[in-house]
């Protein structure tokens, strides 16, 4: 597990060895945490994979170095001095599309929640082993490359409801709204399955990548938004319903039909 430079070492040197990936294009990744040992292994550790880090210490030095170099994924802590990492992923998310995965030793769901509404990608609590992040970090990744289905797909209309997901734009009807990626993907899953019912587990594996035994709370709360921002009344949804006991489902409604 990575935790700490004396606890999980050996299985970090291993790793860097046996998850090797060379990449012609290395993406930079900032990682972003208080604890300066752990941000150094890390660092170490994502080089050898291939990836181009830049590292940051408190909140204020990972919005001023995320400004310098604009990574395609942040790694960040919720608990960083100065700033915390709640209000430093509210800034990047207020101004580009940045992946952000947080990794806190934090335990408390509220914090998960509150990261996932300010627009989180994903969420790993430490300790966590290094093969689990780097698949969270491919699985991420690979979400936000143009090659990606989801991300590639053209603007997209069912009802009343666009979809640019490219540029993380909704339109209902003539309102336009801006969404997060993570809630652009949910919208494109779901609009490109009408009538169908997703429940929690199959959504889980498709927006990140793994089974976590379907994290209903996390899922609730992108549903929650995304509601927020598309439906004309969210307490009275109309497009995105909620299918008890079963999962979640995109429904036009039919004209002349309350």
């Amino acid at each position: 597990m990575i935790t700490s430079p004396n606890q999980g070492y050996h299985e970090l040197l291993l790793s860097t060895y046996t998850h090797r990936d060379a990449r012609s294009n290395a993406m930079k990744i900032m990682v972003a945490d208080h604890d300066g040992d752990l941000v150094d292994l890390l660092s170490f550790w994502l080089n050898r994979q291939g990836y181009d880090v830049v590292r940051a210490f408190d909140g204020e030095q990972a919005i001023q170095r995320w400004h310098e170099v604009w990574p395609d994924l942040v790694l960040l802590d919720l608990h960083l001095p100065k700033r915390d990492g709640f209000a430093v992923c509210q800034q990047m998310r207020s101004e580009t599309h940045t992946m952000a995965l947080i990794l806190t030793g934090s335990a408390c769901e509220e914090d998960e929640v509150r990261g996932l509404e300010l627009g989180a990608d994903d969420y790993l609590r430490k300790p966590v082993s290094p093969r689990r992040l780097l698949a969270r970090i491919t699985a991420v990744m690979r979400r936000a490359s143009p090659a990606h289905p989801d991300a590639a797909a053209p603007v997209m209309t069912v009802g009343p409801i666009t979809l640019d997901a490219l540029r993380h734009e909704v339109l209902r009807g003539e309102s336009k709204v801006k969404v997060t990626p993570t809630e652009s993907r949910l919208l494109h899953l779901l609009m490109t399955h009408p009538g169908q019912v997703l429940t929690p587990d199959i959504i889980s594996r498709r927006m990140w990548g793994h089974d976590d035994g379907g994290n209903t709370d996390r899922i609730k709360t992108h549903i929650h938004h995304l509601r927020h921002k598309v439906e004309p009344d969210a307490k009275r949804p109309r497009y995105i319903l909620t299918v008890p006991g079963r999962g979640y489902t995109f429904t036009v409604p039919i004209p002349g039909k309350p």
